[in-house]
């Protein structure tokens, strides 16, 4: 059984060390319905429900919430929802007219050895992408982004990576389906989900992540 990599041992800040996805779009792509079913995909007051929709749609950060399994310590775990459509020290684009959007899982949230509390995250985590249906979405640690930060993420090979289906077309579906992966999985939307590594990181398997983005 392959150990998962460790984690940051003291990360200067806990919001973005933990697991990440982040999802890649036109800014147009990021309605005002769109933020609204972010925000209504988590729980927040009703008094702040149009307001962190607002928020988020015209160009600022929010926070989301993700219900935990029932029997845990705590009911919610916050989501740090940050717009990467800026130039600044935490820019993921590689190009000007797009728009990366992150959703951040701080690292004592982040399910390193709970296989069950993962997928819950996973699925999670995708069923905000079921919404937004960008282009192309990934998800990993966040050091796994960061070592790539400037570079097209479409290129790359992350835990999990969710292709729109212009990127489905752009790559060709059958490509795609044959990747060696241990699981691919369409989405309701027309995506298809590649699913390198059931660990919280691709990181865990470099052979395996040369292996698919030789396919690639």
């Amino acid at each position: 059984m392959r150990v998962p990599p460790m984690l940051p041992l003291s990360p200067k800040n806990k919001w973005r060390y933990g697991l990440t996805a982040l999802a890649c779009m036109p800014p147009a792509a990021l309605t005002f319905e769109k933020s609204l079913a972010l925000v209504d995909k988590g729980a927040v007051s009703t008094d702040k429900r149009t307001h962190d929709a607002r928020t988020l749609a015209d160009g600022w950060d929010i926070t989301l919430w993700h219900r935990l399994p029932a029997g845990g310590p705590r009911a919610f775990a916050s989501v740090a929802v940050w717009r990467y459509d800026r130039r600044d020290q935490h820019d993921f684009r590689w190009r000007d007219d797009l728009l990366v959007l992150g959703f951040h899982v701080g690292i004592d949230d982040t399910p390193v050895r709970d296989a069950p509390a993962r997928e819950s995250w996973t699925r999670f985590l995708l069923e905000l992408g079921d919404i937004l249906q960008p282009d192309f979405m990934a998800l990993d640690l966040y050091d796994e982004f960061m070592n790539r930060k400037g570079t097209d993420l479409t290129q790359e090979v992350f835990a999990v990576s969710v292709y729109g289906p212009a990127m489905v077309s752009a790559v060709g579906e059958g490509r795609l389906r044959s990747l060696p992966a241990p699981r691919i999985e369409a989405r309701p939307w027309g995506a298809i989900t590649v699913r390198a590594t059931d660990a919280i990181s691709i990181a865990a398997d470099p052979l395996l992540r040369q292996k698919i983005l030789n396919a690639l």
